[in-house]
This record gives structure tokens, sequence and C-alpha cells, in this order.
């Protein structure tokens, strides 16, 4: 088979696309992959939970809630109003650290404890944060 045969032949099968839920669940399984990062979930503005891979202890609704309200306070903040609200946001204390990543999408949210790298982990978040917007 000629190259022009195989390209027409080809051309009714397009390439399988990969779903968003699939982007969404691999997105943060990379994020998890960091030193110190115990888990994540991505949540919609009103605390929805799109996908999470957290502790089986932990309480995902009370993070989506907390995750959420942050995300919302944070994009309330950013000056000017409208200018494409926050990127990303670390808040850390003694026992862990709590990092937020704005997108059009929702927030991605991600524990880590106290001995993580937040610059590191930020600026992988930023890049996640960028793709979920693309």
């Amino acid at each position: 088979m000629s190259t022009a045969e195989a390209s027409r032949a080809n051309a009714g099968t397009a390439p399988a696309r990969r779903s968003r839920a699939r982007e969404f669940r691999d997105l943060l399984a990379g994020l998890a992959q960091f030193d110190g990062v115990q888990g994540g979930l991505l949540v919609t503005p009103d605390g929805l939970v799109i996908t999470s891979a957290l502790p089986a202890d932990a309480n995902v609704d009370a993070l989506a809630a907390l995750g959420a309200t942050l995300g919302r306070q944070l994009e309330r903040g950013t000056e000017p109003p409208g200018a494409g609200g926050f990127t990303t946001a670390v808040f850390a204390a003694d026992d862990g650290t709590l990092l937020i990543g704005g997108s059009r999408i929702g927030y991605v949210v991600l524990l880590g404890g106290p001995r993580l790298d937040a610059e590191t982990l930020r600026a992988a978040l930023g890049d996640a944060v960028a793709r979920l917007s693309s």
C-alpha cells in the first residue's frame, strides 16, 4: 500500500483522544510524585470534587470546601479585578503545607508535609494549572 493509500485509509479513524477525566487524574498523579506530597484534589469553584487522590483517612468534602473557599477569596483579592485571578498560593504551618492553584475549571489543592519543597512544587503546580486552562 502506498503512503497516499495509507493516508486515505486512516483518514476515517482519528487517533484516540484521552478523556478529560483521565487527564485530571494524571495531573494529580504527577503532582503526587513530588517528595512530601500526601495527596490532592481538583474542585470546582463551588466545592464539588472533580477528582481526588487523598489518603484514606482524609476528609475529602472538608478539603474540597476549604480549597474552594480559599481559591475564591484569593481570586477576589487579586488586583485589578478581572485580571485573570491568582495562579498559585502556599499556606505553610509547622505540621504541613497546603498549596492551591487556580484555573478556569476550578482549583487544584495539594496537601503536603512540613518538609515539602514548596517552591519547587509551586512551580510544578503553576505548570499544571496552565495545562488545565489550555
